[in-house]
């Protein structure tokens, strides 16, 4: 936890201090930084480090209990959630990459291997010691940037992917036609979210500004693990709609 003792990370006055925290404590715990169970410092420690006062923290923390991130024991301290459970999760089956219109241009940002965060060691079955793909990409929507993507590949199936098939193919689109994988399930979760300095900084929107976030881990046909994404989409660019039918079918449609 040394990295509560430094200087304190909060810069940007314009944007409430609670929720830089929320913002920062969030990521340290998505990325693996703060695994499940591990205590936080005091209250005390954490209010100096982050340079606010016991209000403000306490405000910060307790968005993130909300959020199933953490858990909060009368006595004893303040823990990262043994199992986060984040949002309530509705189950949909439109496959939302596959469904937006308008011409596209993917441009690459970066592209490089590293070691996989926690929650995927336990989607693609590896190891700390393994390594992932990590692609990093901003689609642009006649000229606009609509959607800031992060996936996840096995470095085995990523170097048969050329810097072509990124600039111009959607993920699904590349695993089918282009590594000829067949898809099995895939599972999507949505949510409404606020733009951090870096999402806000790609999608040229303001930090708080809303974006509508999907997750997607994507399965062969036999339930092995293919890719993992995450994709934040401008709140005010885009809308998904589901038409549900008696005989239990659908008809789905996602759009700028």
């Amino acid at each position: 936890m040394n990295e509560f003792t430094k200087k304190s990370p909060l810069k940007d006055r314009s944007v409430p201090l609670y929720y830089q925290i929320v913002e920062l404590l969030r990521q340290k715990i998505e990325q693996g930084e703060l695994t499940p169970g591990e205590k936080l410092p005091t209250e005390m420690e954490l209010s100096k480090s982050f340079g606010v006062s016991r209000v403000t923290l306490r405000q910060a923390l307790s968005i993130l209990k909300a959020d199933g991130l953490l858990d909060r024991k009368h006595g004893n301290g303040t823990f990262v959630a043994k199992s986060p459970t984040g949002p309530e999760k509705i189950k949909l089956t439109g496959i939302i990459e596959q469904n937006l219109s308008g011409e596209q241009v993917h441009r690459l940002i970066s592209m490089e291997d590293m070691p996989p965060l926690p929650h995927l060691e336990e989607f693609f079955r590896i190891s700390r010691q393994d390594r992932l793909t990590r692609i990093r990409r901003l689609r642009m929507v006649d000229d606009f940037p609509f959607c800031y993507t992060i996936s996840f590949l096995p470095p085995e199936l990523a170097k048969k992917v050329t810097r072509r098939d990124i600039e111009h193919r959607n993920m699904l689109d590349i695993i089918q036609k282009r590594l000829q994988l067949p898809l099995g399930k895939i599972r999507q979760t949505f949510e409404a979210r606020t733009a951090d300095s870096e999402v806000a900084g790609h999608l040229s929107i303001g930090i708080l500004d809303p974006v509508f976030y999907v997750e997607a881990f994507v399965y062969g046909p036999k339930g092995d693990p293919i890719q993992y994404s995450q994709m934040y989409h401008k709140g005010n660019r885009h809308k998904y709609s589901i038409e549900l039918l008696s005989n239990g079918k659908f008809i789905n449609s996602a759009h700028p």
